[in-house]
């Protein structure tokens, strides 16, 4: 039987890597390569199109207009350490293309053995479409879902569990809706062993990925499932936008209702001592994000470039106030 001689493989492989260097990165032709190595160009065209195949070459193509383009003085003027503003493809939604915008940054924030948190939204139901590896790391559902078009309870879980099994940690996945129908429910369900554990997780988040709304009608999942009492008694505390079930008013203190008594997930302070990485998809609210760095909820955001500009204007209209 024929048996393969490790000291020629290596050197096989070796004079791969030596030629896929001179011709991709030294940028040699492979007439100058065949002179040079004694070979015919032919045979320099197989031998690189062998080091594809083996792994020792791997082409990456970036298109420039995948690329989200940070800005910089939009992130100080908030006090936040990044803005991240996203290139939407013609053929995609807004909201996919926030989700595949947080997918690219998420690896780069992540560490072997940290803990993710992912809050349930619209948008983030996207992310799985567009997430490509992730170090080893545990995932915590921060927050259940509410009814929304085009969603059911069922795509939460599979939200977190299609993460965990792409990160290969464990999972705390949290089986409830956000809010429930009282403040006994949710206090029995808060009891539970399962709704527990994925609760206390949430105390040691290195990351939380959560989404931004604004608190108005057909804006924030969460208005629907309120009472009109509630409602009112949200205006009256202020309350302009709403994260994760936490409804913030304009200096981004937590307005409370009353609501959050029926509210199952993550907390303010739970949020405020990890780094979170939030996706704003409401075009026309820019209060509610100036809301949410104001009140520390905000460390890399991710937005549309329509929405960079309206932050701009009121960050803009704001300072001209205040020199009165």
């Amino acid at each position: 039987m024929m048996t393969t001689d490790p000291q020629s493989e290596r050197s096989h492989l070796g004079l791969l890597a030596e030629l896929a260097t001179e011709y991709y990165l030294e940028g040699l032709s492979k007439v100058e390569m065949a002179r040079r190595h004694e070979l015919s160009r032919f045979q320099i065209a197989r031998l690189l199109d062998q080091a594809r195949d083996e792994g020792i070459v791997r082409i990456t193509i970036v298109n420039p207009s995948d690329a989200g383009a940070e800005h910089d003085d939009l992130a100080r003027a908030l006090g936040v350490s990044t803005v991240t503003v996203v290139a939407q493809r013609s053929d995609e939604t807004l909201r996919s293309a926030l989700a595949r915008q947080v997918a690219d940054l998420l690896p780069r924030r992540l560490h072997d053995d940290a803990r993710l948190g992912v809050a349930w939204s619209r948008t983030l139901m996207h992310l799985p479409e567009h997430l490509g590896e992730l170090p080893k790391v545990d995932v915590v559902q921060l927050v259940g879902p509410v009814s929304a078009p085009g969603s059911t309870t069922g795509d939460s879980a599979a939200l977190v569990h299609r993460l965990g099994a792409r990160a290969g940690g464990q999972v705390w996945p949290l089986p409830t809706p956000l809010i429930v129908e009282s403040p006994e429910v949710a206090a029995a369900l808060r009891a539970s062993s399962e709704v527990r554990s994925a609760l206390d997780a949430a105390d040691e988040l290195d990351v939380a990925v959560i989404a931004i709304g604004a608190w108005d009608a057909g804006i924030s999942t969460v208005w629907a499932r309120v009472s009109d009492e509630e409602k009112q008694r949200a205006r009256d505390a202020g309350a302009i936008a709403e994260c994760s079930g936490i409804l913030l008013d304009a200096q981004g203190r937590v307005a409370r209702t009353g609501m959050e008594e029926r509210v199952i997930g993550v907390t303010p302070a739970q949020l405020r001592r990890t780094r979170v990485l939030a996706v704003a998809p409401a075009v026309g609210y820019p209060e509610a994000v100036l809301a949410a760095a104001r009140g520390g909820f905000v460390d890399d955001l991710v937005i549309s470039a329509e929405l960079a500009d309206q932050l701009m204007d009121l960050l803009a209209a704001d300072q001209l106030d205040a020199l009165g």
